[in-house]
């Protein structure tokens, strides 16, 4: 039992290091990797069920592998969140969000729920016993949910760039912003050598405000350049 603990917290420290580096961002999903992935997982567990089924691996190695794969997913989204967390402070003070119930709250309920999930689910404060798969499985919830709300579902206009979800855009990669309607905003920029496209809801009241400060950061960038 010892060594499948050992093996956890060596996972978990690998993916923790993997989802600090931010392998990816949110906006590099596709539906086409998401599938890829769904069907690289399905193949992967369809495969270990089979050898445990044929009895090639002991319930104790497939216990294991079950609690090492909750481990990395813990490790992975606990990096991720520190890392999305840095990124956002580092992003400077808001100049400007338009904030509703919905988008500022519903995620980080939905979040603490998860977390509330995991704690219950590793069954520190229970009498279960405390198995490795129920530790791990506990803290991937709890990994996803300080995840979760690390999370901006709403755009930050800040000192040195716009947050969007998990990445911030610089000001210097902005290209152009028009109204798409009278009150949704849309704005272009790029991003990988990509341009790219986002569209937000500004009130009328705050419609002037977000004007001025993106006509002012164009002006910034024109006369940088």
């Amino acid at each position: 039992m010892l060594w499948i603990y050992i093996s956890n917290i060596v996972v978990a420290a690998i993916s923790f290091f993997l989802g600090y580096k931010r392998l990816f961002y949110l906006y590099q999903v596709s539906l086409r990797r998401l599938l890829l992935f769904a069907l690289f997982a399905l193949s992967l567990y369809s495969i270990l069920l089979l050898l445990f089924k044929i009895e090639f691996i002991s319930e104790t190695l497939a216990g294991a592998i079950i609690a090492n794969v909750y481990a990395s997913v813990f490790g992975f989204f606990a990096g991720a969140a520190i890392d999305q967390y840095k990124t956002r402070v580092n992003a400077g003070s808001i100049l400007y969000c338009h904030r509703t119930f919905i988008s500022e709250y519903i995620p980080v309920i939905i979040a603490i729920v998860l977390i509330l999930i995991g704690i219950q689910r590793s069954s520190l404060f229970s009498d279960l016993a405390i198995t490795p798969i129920r530790i791990t499985s506990g803290l991937s919830l709890l990994g996803l949910g300080v995840w979760g709300i690390t999370l901006r579902l709403v755009p930050e206009f800040k000192t040195k760039g716009i947050v969007l979800l998990d990445s911030v855009v610089d000001w210097e990669n902005l290209l152009s912003y028009e109204w798409y309607t009278e009150e949704v905003l849309q704005v272009e920029y790029t991003q990988d050598d990509l341009v790219r496209v986002f569209k937000t809801l500004i009130p009328p009241e705050d419609q002037l405000e977000v004007e001025r400060l993106l006509s002012k950061k164009m002006r910034e960038k024109l006369e940088q350049e």
